[in-house]
């Protein structure tokens, strides 16, 4: 009996668009990468790196019900957690020190399963007093 594994790495084009908002001005963040979606006790994952002049950086995130993480490792360090109608304090590593944030989310929408589809966040973040009102999408489609 022969075992053959199939390689699933990278399998998956992960984009994220974040829309931000602060006194009347928008702006649109864009990254595209390959990923991995796996789904593990009734929580999803999907995770990819990128590279932002030259540092390297690994994202995962992860789908629980009605609550969502973002993690980021590397030259960025950050553990975001949306849930709605919830106000999360987190700390954002720079190189070059260290951001106090709060996000407060007023909506996610998951549409995702091994198929892909698309995760929607509305939340407001707050920094330094200032406050991003932002409209983030995440959209997972296989290869």
């Amino acid at each position: 009996m022969r075992l053959t594994l199939k390689n699933t790495d990278n399998e998956y084009r992960i984009k994220v668009s974040n829309r931000q908002t602060i006194d009347s001005e928008t702006d649109t963040i864009e990254e595209t990468a390959y990923g991995n979606y796996t789904e593990k006790n009734g929580k999803q994952y999907i995770t990819y790196k990128t590279e932002n002049n030259g540092d390297k950086i690994s994202s995962m995130i992860k789908i629980d019900g009605n609550e969502i993480l973002i993690k980021r490792t590397g030259s960025v360090n950050s553990s975001m957690t949306y849930k709605v109608d919830t106000k999360k304090e987190f700390l954002y590593h720079l190189p070059y020190g260290t951001v106090p944030m709060e996000i407060e989310t007023q909506r996610i929408v998951s549409k995702l399963d091994e198929n892909g589809g698309t995760i929607e966040l509305v939340y407001t973040l707050t920094v330094q007093g200032e406050k991003y009102f932002n409209d983030m999408k995440i959209t997972v489609s296989k290869r």
